[in-house]
Parts: C-alpha cells; sequence; structure tokens
C-alpha cells in the first residue's frame, strides 16, 4: 500500500465507529430481510402447504392432514448458505463531497453496504468484500467494515454470485460493460447502486471556476463561465447514465441512483428488494 493510500486508510479507520454506528441505525430502520428462509433440503421445519397433484402420496404429511379434510406438504428450510459481495469504487473521486458539512459519496456508500451486511447477515447470509473472504456471524459486520479500509481490487467474479457494485460510475461505460459482462459469464448477478453529490445532480457553478480533480493526478480545468456549460454537461450526465443503466439491465444488475443530501433509508428499502429477490 502507498504512502497515500496508507494514510487515507488510517483516517477512515479512525472515523470507523462513526460509519459502523450510521450503518446499524439505518439498518434498524429498514425492513426486514428474510435471508435463507426458503424451502429446500434441510432439516429444519419451515411451513406447511397444500398438496399438489405432482407430489404424490410420498410427501403428504399425515399427520397435520388427518385434522381437516385437507391435504398438507411439510416443507423443510434450505440451509445452505448464500453469500452477497460488495464492491467499492476506489477512485479518489468517489471520496469526495461539495460541502464539508455533507457526507462523502464514499462514507455514504460504505454506511449503506454496511446497514445491506448487517439485514443479510442477520437472515444467516455470508457477506464479503470482492477479492477478500466472505464473513458470517456475529463479528462479521465489523470485518467487512475493516476490509473496506483497503482500496478496492480488481478480483475475479464468483461464480453465480450476487453482487452490489457502489461506485459513481463516472468510469467509461465499456469498463462497466466489460466489468459486468465478466461478471454475468460466472453467472453472477446483483445491483449497481449509484452514489452522487447535489452538486454533480444540479451543476450550480457561476462565473469563473476552477475544477480540480482529485487524487494525485490533480488535473486542472479553468472555466470562464461555468452556467455557458450547464446544459451540456446535463444532457451529457443524463446520456452517460442512461448507457451504464442498459448495461446493468442487460447483464443482470438493475441500477438505483442515490443522492448524499437525501436520507439514506428509502435507497436502502429499495435495495434491500433487489438483494432479496435474487437470493429468492
Amino acid at each position: 500500500m502507498s504512502d497515500a493510500s496508507r494514510l487515507e486508510a488510517l483516517a477512515l479507520a479512525g472515523d470507523l465507529p462513526g460509519v459502523l454506528l450510521d450503518a446499524r441505525r439505518l439498518a434498524a430502520s429498514a425492513p426486514g430481510l428474510h435471508g435463507r428462509r426458503r424451502s429446500g433440503q434441510g432439516e429444519a421445519f419451515w411451513q406447511y402447504r397444500d398438496h399438489r397433484a405432482e407430489d404424490g402420496a410420498r410427501l403428504v404429511d399425515w399427520r397435520r392432514s388427518a385434522r381437516g379434510d385437507r391435504y398438507f406438504v411439510r416443507e423443510r428450510e434450505r440451509e445452505a448458505a448464500q453469500t452477497a459481495w460488495f464492491w467499492m469504487d476506489p477512485d479518489a473521486g468517489f471520496n469526495w463531497s461539495s460541502d464539508t458539512a455533507r457526507t462523502t459519496k464514499l462514507r455514504r456508500a460504505q454506511t449503506m453496504a454496511l446497514a445491506l451486511a448487517t439485514l443479510l447477515n442477520r437472515g444467516g447470509e455470508r457477506i464479503g468484500m470482492l477479492g477478500r473472504a466472505p464473513r458470517t456471524g456475529p463479528r462479521a459486520i465489523d470485518r467487512l467494515a475493516h476490509d473496506f479500509l483497503t482500496p478496492q481490487a480488481e478480483a475475479d467474479p464468483p461464480s453465480r454470485a450476487c453482487m452490489i457494485f457502489f461506485s459513481d460510475f463516472y468510469a467509461p461505460v465499456e469498463t462497466w460493460r466489460a466489468r459486468l459482462s465478466a461478471a454475468a459469464g460466472a453467472g453472477a448477478s446483483g445491483a449497481l447502486v449509484m452514489i452522487a453529490d447535489p452538486a454533480e445532480e444540479q451543476f450550480p457553478f457561476r462565473g469563473r471556476t476552477l475544477f480540480l480533480e482529485p487524487g494525485r493526478s490533480r488535473s486542472e480545468t479553468l472555466l470562464g463561465r461555468a452556467e455557458a456549460v450547464r446544459e451540456a454537461y446535463t444532457a451529457r450526465l443524463e446520456t452517460h447514465r442512461r448507457a451504464i443503466r442498459q448495461a446493468g439491465s442487460n447483464f443482470g444488475f438493475p441500477a438505483l441512483l442515490h443522492r448524499t443530501d437525501h436520507g439514506a433509508a428509502p435507497a436502502l428499502a429499495l435495495l434491500t428488494a433487489l438483494v432479496s429477490e435474487r437470493f429468492a
């Protein structure tokens, strides 16, 4: 890890308790996620259901059926846990906010990811950062949070996995098509969580404005009248996002957009529904 990356990790580590607290509060207000409570080849009883013709007589639960005039089948709970893998955008521009009083895109992404991971962990599923070992049990959330301290590296997508990508998705569409195509080729699906700062949405800049690119390159762009490019910027952003959404749809990764000046609960509820559908 470079000196710059190490300093960024230490700074985040100092704020890690706050991120975890925010995530736990968010998870507490979220709708439940039932995890692995599905019919399957387990030992634990799950539910009774009506007998169907294709079930045959062997599956009838005669003790339960004797209480009435209907035949019932006793279903067991599937015990094989599934794994949700999280990908965090490592680009320096993702760890940015237009207002020092507002959370960065990265911190909001980490909060939402850890809240979702909390719900999944409660449901008996495994969780992991892509490229690291999956976690389960009472310490899984803390360990995942510490994994987030290390910049995300590219890794081969796990086979038939659920993958959740957190990013502002400003990388070229071709980059994302290749990444999602590789994931879909391995049988993975999941969701794209697009995190945006309000300044990126509204482009409120006027007059002579100097734009600095975050990160090591620190490239600069000076605009004499920033408001003159607002319409072109908005159109280009919309075109880019439309292409990202289409790529996600093509490869089994529906996208949702969340702004850091909005509450995270509605976005988490939608994300939870997407992941629940994937795990069904």
